[in-house]
């Protein structure tokens, strides 16, 4: 019985992987480790969620430098037009206006896979060398390539004015 669990579970890992965009593991990849959690806060003082940010190794600590993955857990229904105004407004805040003019429409095309979630759902953004990759339930919505659009969309989360200074203060353990 345990035989017959082993290859079912492998069979699984294996369909998967065969579906799966490169770059891309899901939260249950035993490679990843939370490093750190923080709540996510609307207005400031509402809690909507939770973040966690997992590497591979946490001693790393260095935001720039890749794998790392942010998760965003909801604890309420948020549409996901609210997602894509937010994350365009924070990286507008935190690029020079150069650096926003010259990825606007590739922010806004990966923008336009966030969805209406609800309770318990959980967005992904996972970063390696060769791009980002966004995921609602382990289910991949968007892959964008390039380290310098993921280190520009991270900011919305880890520049100069991010979305909560007490959730990028969290997750970074300042």
């Amino acid at each position: 019985m345990a035989k017959r669990a082993r290859i079912i579970t492998t069979a699984l890992l294996l369909a998967t992987a065969a579906i799966t965009p490169p770059g891309y593991a899901s939260d249950s990849d035993p490679s990843w480790q939370v490093c750190t959690r923080s709540d996510v806060k609307a207005l400031r003082f509402i809690t909507v969620g939770e973040a966690t940010l997992s590497r591979h190794d946490c001693q790393t600590n260095d935001i720039q430098t890749p794998p790392l993955r942010l998760t965003f857990r909801y604890f309420r229904d948020v549409p996901g037009d609210a997602f894509a105004k937010a994350a365009l407004n924070f990286l507008e805040k935190n690029l020079e206006p150069t650096e926003f003019d010259q990825y606007q429409a590739r922010f806004r095309q990966f923008n336009n896979h966030y969805q209406d979630i609800s309770d318990g759902d959980a967005y992904t953004l996972t970063y390696r060398a060769d791009g980002l990759t966004l995921a609602l339930n382990d289910q991949p919505l968007a892959n964008e390539t390039g380290a310098t659009f993921a280190r520009y969309y991270l900011r919305i989360w880890f520049g100069e004015t991010p979305y909560s200074r007490s959730l990028k203060e969290n997750l970074l353990d300042q």
